[in-house]
C-alpha cells in the first residue's frame, strides 16, 4: 500500500477501536470484571469523542481564516485590476508612503504647493519618503510662480537640514491652470508609470485654513488610460518652464547649514 494512503488512516480511532476490542475480549474471557470492561470502552469512546470535537472547533478557526484570506486577495486583486483607486481620509497617509517606497528613478511633482511643507508633519509624510528612498534619484517640482516665495522660505530650509535633500532639483516654474496636482514615478522599476493625484476644489480639498489640503487622494494605475495625458503634461511642463533666477539654489540644496 503507498505510503499516502496510509497518511490518510486516523490511527487514533484505529488504535481506540483496537483498545475497545481489547477490552471486550478481555471481559469476555473473565481475565477483567465486566464493570472495568465497560469502564474502559466508555473511557476510549468519551477520548474519541473529546478529540472528535477538538478537531471540528480547529477545521471551523480554519475555515474562518480562509475566508478572511480569501476577502483580502479578493480586495488585493480588485484594487490592482481597477484603473484607479479613491483613497479616503484614513488612508491617505499609508497610501502616499507606500506609493514613494516603491518609486524608482526620477519623480516628478506636477503643481506641487510649496506653502504645504510650512508645517514639519506635512512634510515628513509626503516628500521625506521619497527622499529616504534609495531608488529615487532625483525630485523634480513644477510649479507656480505664486510658490517661489514659500520655496525659499519654507521648503528649501527643511532640505538643507534634511539627509538626502539635494536630490529634490530647484524647481521649475510655469503658468499651470488647473487645480489638479499629481506625483508621478515609475512603479516597482517595471518602467511603467503610476500616480497619486489629488483636486484642490470641493468635495475633494478643503481650503478654509490656507493652502487647499487634499480630502481624498486618487491612485491612478500604470494600466489606466489617464497615464498618458499625466504623462504628456509633465514632459511638456519639463521642457517649457523655466528654472529658478537665482542659481545659488542649487548650491545651497548641496551645502549643509
Amino acid at each position: 500500500m503507498p505510503l499516502r494512503y496510509l497518511l490518510r488512516i486516523d490511527w487514533d480511532v484505529v488504535a481506540g477501536i483496537i483498545a475497545a476490542l481489547i477490552a471486550m475480549l478481555l471481559s469476555f474471557m473473565g481475565l477483567v470484571s465486566e464493570t472495568v470492561g465497560r469502564g474502559i470502552i466508555l473511557l476510549l469512546c468519551a477520548l474519541l469523542l473529546i478529540r472528535d470535537l477538538r478537531g471540528e472547533a480547529r477545521e471551523h478557526r480554519m475555515f474562518d481564516k480562509l475566508d478572511i484570506i480569501k476577502r483580502h486577495i479578493a480586495n488585493v486583486a480588485a484594487a490592482k485590476q481597477a484603473d484607479v483607486h479613491l483613497v479616503g481620509p484614513k488612508r491617505m497617509r499609508q497610501e502616499f508612503a507606500d506609493f514613494a517606497a516603491t518609486v524608482y528613478g526620477e519623480v516628478r511633482w506636477f503643481n506641487a504647493c510649496c506653502r504645504m511643507f510650512r508645517r514639519q508633519e506635512v512634510f515628513d509624510a509626503t516628500l521625506r519618503p521619497f527622499l529616504e528612498n534609495p531608488h529615487v534619484t532625483a525630485i523634480h517640482l513644477l510649479c507656480r510662480p505664486t510658490e517661489r516665495q514659500a520655496w525659499l522660505a519654507d521648503l528649501l530650509p527643511k532640505l538643507q537640514k534634511c539627509d538626502h535633500g539635494d536630490k529634490v532639483r530647484p524647481p521649475l516654474w510655469g503658468d499651470i491652470r488647473t487645480d489638479v496636482s499629481f506625483v508621478l514615478g515609475d512603479v516597482d522599476g517595471d518602467g511603467k508609470d503610476e500616480a497619486v493625484l489629488s483636486i484642490a476644489e470641493e468635495p475633494f480639498s478643503t481650503s478654509a485654513q490656507g493652502p487647499a489640503v487634499p480630502r481624498f487622494l486618487v491612485r491612478v494605475f500604470s494600466h489606466c488610460e489617464l497615464i498618458p495625458p499625466l504623462e504628456d503634461m509633465a514632459r511638456h511642463a519639463m521642457s517649457d518652464f523655466a528654472p529658478t533666477v537665482d542659481e545659488s539654489v542649487a548650491d545651497r540644496l548641496t551645502t549643509r547649514p
